[in-house]
């Protein structure tokens, strides 16, 4: 998890728009496996070791490759987690207002609806007959 800034990509979400932007918690560094073996090979040119001293070195920077590359993969796969869940919370939260909003449509009177400025193109659901089950 990061404690950076979180910014929101796309575009500015507004009553009209059924799609929200979700906040970018982490900044695009650009790694992959290309900008690690660059790295590794600039070190690897930078030290300039040859005979059993560069083998050796060459193992140690390797390994150093290889855990910077295992605790971004950890990061990167533990903020997919975190953002699953938000939006399965997120999913739930717009269900329970969906089962809402139906149910507040139904049982309220045609004037009121003819005053909800989204009502004007819609058609209103009918009204239900009997007692409605409980959502959960």
């Amino acid at each position: 998890m990061s404690a950076a800034t979180p910014e929101v990509r796309g575009p500015p979400a507004d009553a009209a728009s059924p799609h929200v932007a979700l906040p970018r918690i982490k900044p695009d560094l650009g790694l992959n496996d290309a900008t690690l073996f660059a790295v590794y090979c600039f070190i690897k040119n930078f030290i300039g070791a040859s005979g059993t001293s560069a083998v050796a070195i060459d193992n140690k920077i390797e390994q150093a490759m290889d855990l910077v590359k295992s605790h971004l993969m950890f990061a990167v796969r533990e903020e997919v987690e975190v953002l699953k869940e938000r939006i399965a919370e997120l999913m739930e939260r717009i269900n329970q207002l969906e089962v809402e909003n139906t149910y507040l449509r139904a049982h309220a009177s045609q004037d009121t609806l003819a005053q909800l400025p989204a009502a004007a193109g819609t058609k209103p659901p009918a009204a239900p007959q009997g007692p409605q089950p409980p959502v959960s």
